[in-house]
């Protein structure tokens, strides 16, 4: 081997006796050069040195483990060769400090025994370690063009920390570490990729606390024995992927959170298929990203655009994932297929595109034509462009990601988006099918309470749709005071979505609809004091329902009150409601020709409608075929600007607050019944009558004749004028009675004052007003009055008057008893 420099005299001095050289600071960088091929062959141990007069023991070695020697002539013995009489104080080891590294460090294959501890140490060329077997490297504070290390095996831990400084790639793909890898405060910066640790396997942890990485970071099929700690890491990648970690497994937890400082990816963080043991915590931690998913359909002719930001797909955590306390996120958060041991927490996270959303709005404005004041109000919205409540949202395909280092959710629009003529929906939480087996937990907070404006910044905020299509969450999942900003389109698509406890949407903010079609609430859905607003509209413009839960089952209450505003409506067809659906106090509906409430078939134990006179629906109310055990409604109600279809509304009981006789509510059915039906009235004769007020049920029932034939033809309704005040229909049998008394006793006085001539004087009959009265008016029935007597005059006429009376009433009488008796 040449001969060795000065420097290099001392490195194999300090070597052989496994102490610490330290070059200062200020010497010159010639005087601490020291070769890659000479430090290799040390470690080696191939080292060939002509003996050389060199001190004894390592000069100028760190006072702080060994006290400076005394200075002897000595002649410098390899390692391997040295007598017990002349062996170093310790084991041989490299530990430099300040070093300058000239030539190639070449290690490739290499079994090395001995200790490698390297700090601030400068590497013209990387080092390459590749395949090669280590007891430990420790590179603290060192500057490399890159490290090729692939295959490397280390028996302890592998330290590159401490402002350790690549400008090239790091390659660690299939690398082992017996103990735990350190990156904390590491500066990376290799171009496309930072760090390539593919499948490495670590015993221990992976602590990168402040990482620097301009490049992917690739842990991609990783192996952790312990946790990942990535808190206050910035990995920048702009339109790539910032963390590729796909399929890791980690027996701990993932920290990507604001430890250390906030945890920033510009580029995407990819972690589908990943196994976690513990928790995944990334509170705090900001993402940005652009790069488009694969569409999504999620309506006719239109696709759901995804700029992933975190892309989880199919993850599985034993313990929480937490995306919250300021958890923010430009582009979508994919957790498709995710399972979840513990809670899903995404309060005080801001997930979305807000610029996409808008410029989405303005573009179908555009297209409609129309123009509208958006923005917040009194409800707490949020500040949404003109035309927001006109027409869907729609854009392009984002493109490339926009400029880093922005704190706000998608502040300024991606560039390069075109409008291309299809319904493009932007997606803010993507986790159709996720799994959560504790709480999912989005709601806000502020001073113990859920509600009001304060509780509303400490809860979600997404724009964009959020998607969680076939979600099951074993326990509650709260949105209570969340803000979900995507006018126009279904901002909350939840078909199938089940839930074991109950689902709160208290004090909601949603410009959008909410889809709950076929959702499974074990307990209750909470809407009270929700607003939803700009719900999703179909082609011709008009407004789809802001919650619809068609086919939906709650095991307990539906509860729409307390300020619940649905400015297209509520859409419950066919939905099961265990006990109590109340809409006490609710603003239903905006357009008078649309669908304020469409419950067609739903089925609950208590009904509460229960709308003052203000609070009148905006539309039609549709009750066909709705069943519950009690109702309780009120004037608003009956008021709806559409009216109310009530045909097949079957209910056991029906009150009102303040209550109203039967006269009101007949006069509410034919309010709100333009064209006659007999169901709703033989249901609240029913009622009435299993309540035991048999006098209301006739009340009823005698105004369901008088509608029946009041729109019938002239006959028709001639005919039942003669049945109401004759018979009541059949219902009042007693008024027959009352006109035949009243008929009989004025036969009986006209007679009484006119008596008539026998009509034969062969007969004697006995002249008897009130029995020849009587004989008149009932027929068939012969009293021995009736052809006895000579009628002239105008007894002529009052005597035919009472025959033609009495076989009215006697008509009628049996038309009515016919009609009870066929009800009985």
């Amino acid at each position: 081997m040449e001969a060795i420099s000065a420097a290099e005299e001392r490195v194999a001095a300090a070597f052989a006796g496994g102490t610490r050289l330290r070059f200062g600071v200020r010497t010159p960088q010639r005087e601490r050069t020291v070769r890659g091929a000479f430090l290799a062959a040390l470690l080696n141990g191939t080292a060939t040195i002509r003996p050389a007069t060199i001190r004894a023991a390592v000069a100028e070695t760190d006072p702080e483990e060994h006290p400076k020697p005394r200075s002897t002539p000595a002649r410098f013995i390899p390692a391997k060769f040295a007598s017990a009489r002349t062996a170093p104080p310790g084991p041989p080891a490299l530990r430099l400090i300040n070093a300058h590294v000239v030539g190639l460090l070449g290690l490739e294959g290499a079994r090395i025994e001995h200790v490698v501890d390297l700090l601030d140490c400068t590497f013209e060329q990387p080092p390459d370690l590749r395949m090669a077997r280590l007891v430990g490297l420790r590179m603290r504070g060192c500057k490399v063009p890159g490290l090729r290390a692939r295959n490397v095996r280390v028996r302890s831990d592998l330290v590159l920390e401490a402002g350790f400084t690549s400008d090239g790639v790091v390659d660690l793909t299939d690398a082992t570490v017996d103990g735990t890898f350190r990156l904390a405060g590491a500066v990376l910066r290799g171009g496309a990729h930072a760090l390539l640790a593919a499948r490495i396997r670590v015993s221990g942890s992976l602590m990168a606390v402040a990482l620097r990485a301009q490049g992917e970071v690739r842990l991609r099929g990783a192996d952790f024995g312990g946790s990942v700690h990535l808190g206050g890491a910035r990995l920048i990648n702009p339109g790539h992927n910032a963390l590729e970690a796909s399929g890791v497994r980690v027996a701990g937890s993932l920290f990507c959170d604001a430890e250390g400082g906030r945890f920033t990816a510009e580029g995407r963080v990819l972690l589908d298929g990943a196994r976690v043991g513990g928790n995944v915590v990334l509170s705090g931690a900001r993402l940005r990203a652009s790069t488009v998913e694969r569409p999504v359909l999620v309506i006719p002719r239109g696709t759901a655009d995804e700029a992933a930001a975190l892309v989880a797909d199919r993850i599985r955590v034993d313990g929480n994932v937490e995306l919250d306390d300021g958890f923010t996120s430009t582009g979508t958060v994919r957790l498709p297929n995710a399972e979840i041991g513990g809670y899903l927490r995404l309060s005080g996270a801001r997930i979305g595109q807000k610029a996409l959303v808008e410029r989405a709005i303005r573009a179908r404005a555009g297209e409609a034509g129309k123009a509208g004041a958006g923005g917040a109000g009194e409800d707490g919205g949020v500040d949404v462009p003109a035309g927001a409540t006109t027409r869907p949202a729609g854009t392009a395909a984002a493109g490339t990601a926009a400029a880093a280092g922005s704190a706000e959710v998608g502040d300024e629009p991606e560039p390069g988006a075109e409008d291309d003529g299809i319904l493009h929906i932007p997606v803010a939480l993507h986790a159709d099918g996720v799994q959560v087996r504790g709480d999912l937990d989005a709601r806000g907070a502020a001073h113990g309470a859920f509600t009001g404006p304060s509780a509303r910044e400490a809860a979600l905020l997404a724009y964009g749709q959020v998607r969680l299509v076939d979600a099951r969450v074993r326990g509650s999942a709260s949105l209570s005071g969340a803000r979900l900003v995507g006018p126009g389109i279904d901002v909350l698509f939840a078909d199938r979505f089940k839930v074991g406890g109950t689902l709160f949407l208290r004090d909601l903010r949603a410009q959008g609809s909410l889809r709950l079609q076929n959702a499974e609430i074990g307990s209750t859905l909470d809407c009270s004091g929700a607003v939803l607003r700009d719900p999703r509209r179909r082609d011709d413009g008009t407004a789809k329902p802001s919650l619809d839960a068609r086919v939906a089952t709650v095991g307990k209450d539906l509860l729409c009150s307390g300020g619940f505003t649905a400015e297209g409506g509520v859409r419950l067809l066919l939905a099961e409601v265990g006990k109590t659906a109340t809409f006490a106090g609710a603003l239903l509906g905006h357009d008078p020709d649309g669908t304020a409430l469409g419950a067609r078939g739903m089925t609950a134990q208590q009904l509460v409608l229960r709308l003052d006179a203000e609070q009148a629906p905006r539309g039609r109310v549709v009750l066909t075929g709705t069943r519950a055990a009690s109702v309780v409604d009120g004037p608003g109600l009956w008021a709806a600007g559409g009216g109310v279809a009530v045909e097949d509304f079957t209910f056991g009981s029906i009150a009102s607050s303040p209550d109203v006789d039967v006269r009101t509510r007949l006069r509410w059915l034919r309010e709100v019944q333009p064209d006659f039906a007999p169901g709703p009235y033989e249901q609240l004769a029913t009622v009435y009558r299993e309540g035991g007020d048999e006098e209301l049920a006739q009340v009823v029932l005698v105004e369901k004749q008088h509608r029946r034939y009041s729109e019938l033809g002239l006959a028709h309704r001639a005919w039942g004028f003669l049945q109401r005040w004759t018979v009541g229909y059949g219902y009042r049998p007693w008024l027959a009675i009352t006109w035949l008394t009243a008929f009989w006793l004025f036969g009986a006085l006209w007679f009484q004052w006119h008596e008539m001539l026998k009509l034969n004087d062969d007969e004697s009959p006995v002249w008897n007003p009130w029995l020849l009265a009587a004989d008149l008016l009932l027929p068939i029935i012969d009293l021995g009055q009736d052809n006895r007597w000579q009628f002239t005059g105008a007894s002529q006429w009052i005597a035919s008057a009472l025959i033609a009376v009495g076989w009215i009433l006697a008509s009628t009488a049996a038309a009515g008893a016919a009609r009870v008796l066929k009800r009985v």
